[in-house]
């Protein structure tokens, strides 16, 4: 049975993950910084890597992550500190931790495969979560980057994906609903059930993709408005008020 860690699991999109994943037969750790099968602080790379060498995964999922919406320029220093310890470095010490385990299987070619949770934030000027937006960002240059590093020097068994949702109805939006900060999560049509993400995942396990939009069509939606940066910059008000028009009513249909 194959086994798979999924980090940041305890709730929202990590726990919908793990679920799938065990109804179609994985050996799923759950992990988190508490209330899940193994406590995991990513912040911590020694751990991550203990974890790796105990449990030894062919699937390493890094889902972990918080959103520190604010005003960048005044934010704390702690509040930036944290994302970024948490979403970009908190990825690249699992991801680091799981290639070391498995980059030495099939006889040095490696086997197994590292999805981590980008955001179509990876993209486009997100006002209000820029700090998030640039993590995710960082995770999506990182694992590409990392894939060329491994193929050339032989290493092509390990498979990686960046998995890039859409806004979420997940704790970490419904903890802060009335937050004008967040607004920009609410500019489409309407928010992704974790659920769909976590099926998207399950999909890229048995089809491997490098990147996977949730949904596609926003995905390429997103992209298209990301290569004119100053026509986004632009419309950066305008979808402003309309997410905060959406974001009035999911928190009264709450």
């Amino acid at each position: 049975m194959a086994i798979a860690v999924v980090t940041g699991a305890a709730r929202g999109l990590g726990l919908a993950i793990a679920e799938r994943l065990h109804a179609v037969g994985y050996d799923v750790v759950r992990t988190d910084i508490a209330d899940t099968d193994e406590q995991l602080d990513v912040t911590d790379a020694q751990a991550c890597r203990d974890l790796a060498r105990r449990v030894q995964p062919d699937i390493w999922i890094n889902n972990a992550g918080v959103l520190g919406a604010g005003d960048a320029a005044s934010q704390d220093d702690a509040v930036i500190d944290q994302v970024v310890s948490v979403n970009l470095l908190g990825v690249m010490r699992g991801t680091r931790a799981a290639v070391e385990v498995m980059r030495g299987r099939d006889r040095g070619r490696g086997r197994g495969h590292v999805v981590n949770v980008g955001s179509l934030a990876s993209w486009v000027p997100v006002p209000g979560e820029c700090v998030y937006a640039a993590t995710k960002a960082g995770v999506l240059s990182f694992t590409l980057g990392l894939e060329g590093e491994l193929r050339a020097q032989g290493v092509t068994g390990i498979k990686f994906t960046v998995v890039c949702p859409d806004g979420m109805l997940t704790p970490m939006i419904t903890d802060i609903i009335d937050d004008p900060a967040i607004a920009m999560t609410f500019t489409g049509l309407r928010l992704v059930e974790p659920d769909a993400v976590a099926v998207a995942v399950v999909k890229v396990l048995k089809r491997p993709k490098r990147i996977v939009s949730v949904p596609k069509w926003r995905g390429a939606q997103v992209r298209a408005i990301g290569m004119v940066p100053d026509a986004a910059l632009r419309a950066a008000p305008l979808f402003s008020r309309l997410g905060r028009a959406q974001q009035d009513r999911v928190r009264r249909g709450r």
